[in-house]
């Protein structure tokens, strides 16, 4: 399904003020209970399914073992089919020839509409895409206090942000969601953005929960744009350090939405070369769907990608989450999600092409009399 909404202001005072209250009311941003909730893995079911955007070519004599990679696409034949259909045209087309479900979320800052695609109804996982939701969390702690940030925060919690957000190490993530009061903390702090179907995962037994969170891909819009434009969640230092961060991911963890952005030569191992007139936050996420028992390579993928994208004309959040992306040796899932939505991104970058401004004939029809008079 494809819908198109004209985008309001996503954060509301009210909510804001009941939300602050809460949050200050419960203690909970210096710590708290972090076993309360059922866990995440267990309160769904949408990676079991395979439903909607089937591949088409099931008998395409592919090389057993292997999936098939989407190809470069051709950027600018696409550009130039597009401009009267919207930038999600030829994505829906393109998504019934891949495997697995995705969702699509697109809001366009020069247009001010936000466009929603999904081939199922169910919220997916986040996996390392809740880093980021983790992180405003924490920037959103700081702003209130003294200085600036991020010179007022303390160098340990710089650190574990760095090292989260670049590298999207686990260890740093489990420890600032601890540490921040887990899930209940962050379910408080996401009222304030407002996100509407996502639901946080709390730590089990087994489990550090933050990774069986389920989401959409219209709230992850929501998450990034209170981190990409001006809003009363999050001042204008803290915005700029969470960007600085998403926009120096290490190189092996630079694909998804940068495919399209800087080129479309978006090979592993270093996907994407950034290109010095294009901006690209992000933050990606992969893992095998939890509601697989063995969490081999037997399982289907759950592969995310985020962010923000400013540069050449164009000035968008997108998010791209994909499930049920086949199983396959190795890391042939996850390669297989990747690659899906490469094809998603390059073709909204290329549908939002700005167009050529046409000549001004007002301009040059006196100079045509004066010609013709002579």
């Amino acid at each position: 399904m494809v819908q198109a909404v004209r985008s309001s202001r996503a954060v509301r005072l009210s909510c804001l003020t009941l939300g602050a209250a809460a949050l200050a009311a419960t203690g909970l941003l210096a710590g708290g209970n972090l076993s309360q909730g059922p866990d995440a893995s267990a309160a769904s079911t949408a990676g079991t399914r395979h439903v909607a955007l089937r591949a088409a070519a099931a008998g395409s004599g592919h090389e057993a073992g292997r999936l098939p990679v989407a190809g470069a696409l051709p950027v600018k034949t696409v550009a130039g089919a597009t401009r009267l259909t919207g930038p999600l045209h030829g994505v829906r087309r393109y998504l019934r020839t891949r495997q697995g479900v995705a969702q699509v979320a697109l809001f366009n800052k020069v247009t001010g509409r936000t466009y929603l695609l999904w081939g199922g109804p169910d919220p997916q996982y986040t996996a390392s895409i809740v880093k980021a939701d983790i992180m405003a969390l924490w920037l959103w702690r700081y702003q209130s206090r003294t200085g600036t940030i991020p010179a007022n925060m303390p160098y340990s919690i710089r650190y574990l942000l760095q090292n989260m957000i670049t590298m999207s190490d686990n260890v740093a993530a489990t420890s600032l969601f601890y540490f921040s009061g887990g899930c209940s903390t962050l379910t408080l702090f996401n009222t304030l953005i407002p996100t509407r179907h996502t639901r946080v995962g709390c730590q089990t037994p087994t489990y550090y929960g933050w990774g069986n969170t389920t989401t959409t891909a219209a709230d992850q819009v929501a998450i990034v744009r209170t981190l990409a434009y001006r809003n009363r969640t999050l001042a204008p230092d803290a915005r700029e350090y969470g960007l600085h961060l998403m926009e120096n991911v290490e190189p092996a963890q630079r694909w998804g939405i940068t495919c399209g952005p800087w080129g479309t030569n978006c090979a592993a191992p270093d996907y994407a070369t950034p290109d010095p007139d294009v901006t690209v936050a992000l933050k990606n996420g992969w893992k095998y769907v939890p509601t697989c028992a063995k969490q081999d390579d037997s399982c289907p993928w759950q592969v995310n990608s985020i962010g923000w994208v400013r540069g050449k004309g164009r000035n968008y959040v997108l998010a791209v989450l994909t499930t049920d992306d086949p199983a396959g040796p190795g890391t042939a899932g996850l390669d297989y999600g990747i690659s899906t939505i490469q094809g998603v991104s390059q073709r909204i970058w290329a549908n939002l092409a700005p167009r050529p401004r046409p000549l001004d004939r007002r301009r040059r029809a006196p100079s045509q009399r004066s010609i013709t008079r002579r």
